[in-house]
């Protein structure tokens, strides 16, 4: 048996643009969002960014609906419809939450400060005077208020928005956030392995992760992304790899010879999470999704270096398949004096 460690800091959220700009990069680092208010109080989020699974229908409602103070049934999300939405730069390098979501905060109180505004003349108070509760505007200390549905109808069908004719019809905000710079997402996993020293075979018995992905804005999604990236982590540490004959014919192409890793590979995964904010955004989020894919193979590298060490071995090449582990135990006796 072996156990391992490994410990890492990575870089998430692409940063600001004018340094992509410093490396080449075709593209900015910004992201894009519209929040758009209807005149029933119902709200439309557009986004520039793509969710790939990653659960983006969620945690960005999640997001408008905390800014605006709605129920999240209120909220719809709308991206890669190209006729409606605005441009972005799409999702990659654990970007999305921590720019598009933060575009997505900066319209949405773009939206609070014009409604506050409305209210405060439908109520006819200051607008500072106004608390900005669950659904409505509530003028501190009283019990008059407005909800957010009756502002939205004034915004769009009000005759008179302010008195002296500063507020343009309409509730909507567009956003286009260029991050000041990355956001780093840290971990330390372990993993406890048994390996059989006469057939080289590798079983992973245990992996743990100790996350720190910011804050958290949906834990079940954070969690659910740790170990799909686990699960990708010891494909690559133990299995996965593309193999070419001595005439370059690939002899993995397609997944009856390429190997990947199935529920019976897997054991089950302990997580837990620690959450620091990331100064480089207003939600304080980092990147989450590719965590496991970095600290799984290292951990498990390592876990079997523990559990061969005895035996002379003191490096080995992934994926550590039977035969990596047997070639490494053949040449660890051939150097033994």
């Amino acid at each position: 048996m072996g156990i391992g460690l490994a410990c890492f800091v990575d870089k998430a959220g692409t940063g600001p643009s004018a340094n992509l700009a410093l490396r080449g990069g075709l593209h900015g680092g910004w992201e894009s969002a519209i929040v758009r208010v209807h005149s029933d109080g119902k709200v439309t989020v557009l986004a520039g960014s793509h969710s790939h699974g990653q659960g983006h229908d969620i945690a960005f409602a999640q997001i408008a609906a905390d800014r605006l103070r709605l129920d999240i049934d209120d909220i719809r999300l709308v991206e890669g419809d190209t006729d409606r939405i605005p441009f972005g730069n799409g999702t990659w390098g654990a970007r999305s939450a921590s720019v598009a979501g933060t575009a997505i905060y900066r319209a949405a109180d773009r939206i609070v400060d014009k409604a506050r505004k409305i209210a405060a003349e439908a109520l006819e108070c200051a607008a500072d005077d106004l608390v900005h509760e669950r659904g409505r505007f509530c003028i501190r200390g009283t019990d008059r208020a407005i909800g957010f549905a009756d502002i939205a109808g004034l915004a769009y069908h009000g005759a008179k928005l302010s008195s002296d004719g500063s507020l343009e019809p309409g509730l909507e905000a567009t956003e286009f956030y260029d991050p000041p710079d990355t956001n780093d997402p840290q971990a330390m996993h372990l993993a406890v392995v048994v390996v059989d020293a006469d057939t080289g075979a590798v079983r992973l018995r245990e992996l743990y992760g100790a996350d720190d992905c910011g804050m958290i804005i949906n834990p079940m999604i954070v969690e659910g992304q740790v170990h799909g990236g686990m699960a990708q982590g010891v494909g690559q540490a133990l299995m996965e790899e593309i193999v070419y004959d001595r005439d370059g014919q690939l002899l993995t192409g397609s997944f009856m010879d390429y190997a990947m890793p199935r529920a019976d590979d897997l054991p089950s995964f302990r997580t837990g999470f620690i959450e620091t904010p990331a100064p480089s955004n207003p939600l304080g989020v980092k990147g989450g999704s590719e965590s496991g894919t970095i600290g799984a193979p290292a951990a498990i590298g390592n876990a079997v270096i523990d559990a061969l060490w005895h035996l002379g071995v003191r490096d080995i090449t992934l994926p550590i398949t039977a035969e990596t582990v047997w070639r490494a135990l053949k040449t660890a006796r051939e150097l033994r004096p």
